[in-house]
């Protein structure tokens, strides 16, 4: 394929065969010795005429995990690099899945779940899944206000750390819910962002955040801030 080189070519780097899906769970299967291990081939799509991208599932009964590879006549391998663009095809496959499973899940989201900044019909709107407590988060909470010059934002709140974060995050819908502008949404994002709280919140509030931010772990969220423009989970 024009403009793809392989990267990280491992041990299922050339192996001398016509990469079946059959072929494929055998390659595996020869090469982990797992007892009463199974694999599936759970999907396979066509990335060009001459590479395709394979999804597995791997189980032993008890313990369980997800891999995928690329495969091209008669070779497999792990990922590959689109040399202008310096991106990975396998971490582009994997977002564009994660996608497509949060897009089951936004479709059907609460509004009191989402905290909407800007409201121009002229700009693109751009969804944050966001963490109080994640110093990457605060980056991005910092330029905020340019951003919204350029897009519209929507956020909702999948915390990665524990209690604490949940807390802000619950305290953060609470006061934003009343606020009258973005400058006011704005102040409460940035006042829970950048303290520590004295306030009491609910464990059934709690449970309510966690419940939130598990649905899109499920669905492939597993940092923040993860953010997709929202054309992009509601088409």
């Amino acid at each position: 394929m024009k403009n793809i080189a392989i990267l990280s070519i491992i041990l299922m780097a050339s192996t001398l065969f016509s990469a079946t899906n059959e072929e494929i769970i055998a390659h595996f299967k020869s090469r982990i010795p797992v007892p009463n291990l199974k694999i599936k081939v759970v999907s396979r799509k066509s990335v060009s005429d001459t590479l395709d991208y394979v999804s597995l599932f791997l189980t032993n009964g008890e313990d369980s995990q997800k891999i995928s590879v690329f495969t091209s006549a008669e070779y497999i391998f792990p990922d590959v690099i689109d040399i202008k663009s310096g991106i990975s095809l396998r971490d582009k496959m994997k977002r564009e899945q994660t996608n497509k499973n949060i897009s089951k899940v936004y479709k059907k989201e609460a509004k009191k779940n989402i905290i909407s900044l800007g409201n121009d019909p002229k700009k693109e709107t751009l969804v944050i899944f966001s963490d109080p407590e994640c110093p990457f988060c605060k980056k991005e909470l910092s330029k905020i206000e340019s951003e919204l010059k350029k897009v519209n934002i929507k956020m909702l709140f999948t915390p990665v750390h524990d209690k604490s974060s949940l807390e802000k995050s619950a305290l953060i819908y609470k006061y934003t819910k009343n606020a009258k502008n973005d400058s006011e949404k704005i102040k409460v994002l940035r006042k829970y962002f950048n303290q520590e709280i004295d306030e009491k919140v609910s464990s059934k509030e709690v449970q309510r955040i966690d419940r939130l931010r598990q649905k899109y772990f499920k669905a492939g969220i597993n940092g923040t801030p993860y953010k997709v423009m929202e054309k992009d989970i509601t088409q």
